[in-house]
């Protein structure tokens, strides 16, 4: 929504908005594109021709319920962009994982070739500094959501939208909210995947096939570690804080490299070369994707010294936390996680025994306070005692506490495990983490400050 509010200021409309609690990134970029927020108020919406409403608002909203009563034309973000950018090509980028990373990826290629893409992304691409941007070229470069569009449309809001070309990332169960199980998750893939006109870019499994053949598509690529996709990886080697590869298959016999954890992106990268191999040439995307950023709050270094690395990163579903974990092994020797379960799915029980699971891939583990667990149903809240009994019976370090940073902290000034050894922390929540990575981020700079002054 903060995107779409940066969009439709691009185009001239004056802009304002609201919700119950506002943070960085999206904060800072509403406040740069000089877009007013407020908590929420009837009076908000007094002066105002459209309100334009997010999945989160219900429609007992105070907001929604001002402008319904004074017959206010109430739309969806999608309505929004096929109403303004309807003329468009859209290349949409799908899939329960990878798809912030490889939507930015594309717009940057894309963009950094001379096409000039406008695009929304559900993150803030570094190199662009913004979630979303008006382009003068033909390209719209959308990620594709497969949570529904509003509390009077509740279809996925990748429904909406009629792609020339896609990405299907990976497909793994997610939103337990709103979907009652994996299949049913899948169907709105399969739907989505019979829109795609032209190309057709997918993750190679038994889940992604079946998708791809329900689809009408032109050209059907798939990708993946996999030797049987079309396109997969070759010569992988680790460099600095990213990787160098080759790709199978491509007439370009070059290194591509990636400035970022984790392999997973390696695959997000070919994802995205595959997607435009027709319009970027090969060699061209290798020198283009060496100056890719990444995305902020995807392993994103928000703190570092010598040694020790503060990263901040958006994962709640295990594979999400697993990914991170492991990316992160290439580069550290020791792996702090602190995890805030906020996303619905992460504060169910759904996945109880996949945390289990994932969190022992870490050092120690730090869990934060649930958010909203009163809106949990009853039998059905992840129960945090089992999981940190679970992991301290296997000798790994786990507490919960609502004072993350101070128990971090506590920690690593008791421990000598870290002496010598590349060290990151790492936040994974899909929120805020109630202030707790700038707390103890301030808590290391006066413990660096003692230790050099005293």
């Amino acid at each position: 929504m903060g995107g779409v509010a940066v969009l439709l200021k691009s185009l001239g409309f004056e802009v304002s908005g609201s919700d119950s609690l506002f943070y960085p990134p999206i904060s800072d970029q509403l406040k740069k594109f000089g877009i007013r927020t407020y908590g929420f108020s009837e009076k908000n919406v007094e002066d105002v021709d459209i309100v334009v409403v997010g999945n989160a608002v219900s429609r007992d909203n105070v907001e929604v319920q001002e402008a319904i009563a004074k017959g206010k034309k109430i739309m969806s973000y999608p309505e929004v962009i096929n109403e303004f950018f309807g003329k468009k090509d859209f290349f949409v980028i799908a899939g329960t994982h990878g798809k912030t990373t490889t939507t930015s990826l594309v717009a940057y290629l894309l963009n950094s070739a001379g096409l000039s893409p406008s695009f929304l992304v559900g993150g803030v691409p570094i190199n662009f500094g913004v979630s979303a941007k008006v382009g003068e070229g033909d390209v719209f470069v959308i990620e594709g959501d497969e949570y529904d569009t509003a509390f009077f449309d509740k279809k996925p809001k990748f429904w909406h939208f009629e792609p020339k070309r896609a990405i299907i990332g990976p497909i793994e169960f997610d939103h337990a909210d709103i979907y009652t199980d994996l299949e049913h998750y899948i169907s709105v893939f399969y739907e989505f995947s019979k829109k795609v006109k032209d190309r057709l870019v997918f993750f190679f499994s038994d889940r992604g096939n079946l998708v791809a053949e329900r689809s009408g598509a032109k050209e059907k690529f798939s990708y993946g570690f996999d030797d049987k996709a079309n396109f997969f990886p070759t010569e992988i080697s680790i460099f600095d804080l990213g990787y160098k590869f080759k790709i199978s298959n491509i007439p370009f016999q070059g290194d591509f490299s990636i400035h970022l954890f984790g392999r997973h992106n390696i695959l997000n990268s070919i994802a995205a070369i595959s997607l435009l191999s027709d319009i970027i040439g090969y060699d061209k995307m290798a020198d283009i994707i060496e100056g890719f950023r990444g995305v902020r709050r995807r392993l994103e270094i928000i703190y570092e010294t010598q040694n020790f690395c503060i990263i901040d990163d958006f994962a709640h579903h295990p594979t999400e936390i697993e990914s991170g974990i492991r990316s992160l092994k290439d580069f550290f020797d020791v792996i702090l996680l602190a995890f805030e379960p906020r996303s619905f799915t992460s504060r169910t029980n759904i996945h109880q025994e996949g945390y289990k699971k994932v969190f022992q891939l870490a050092d120690a583990v730090f869990i934060g306070k649930i958010y909203r667990e009163e809106k949990v149903p009853a039998g059905k809240k992840l129960n945090v005692k089992d999981v940190i009994d679970f992991l301290n019976s296997r000798g790994i370090h786990a507490v919960y506490s609502e004072d993350i940073a101070l128990k971090l902290f506590e920690f690593i000034q008791s421990n000598d495990m870290f002496r010598g050894k590349k060290v990151a922390v790492v936040f994974m929540s899909s929120g805020d983490f109630y202030g707790q990575k700038e707390e103890f981020i301030l808590f290391m700079r006066r413990k660096i400050a003692r230790e050099i002054f005293s």
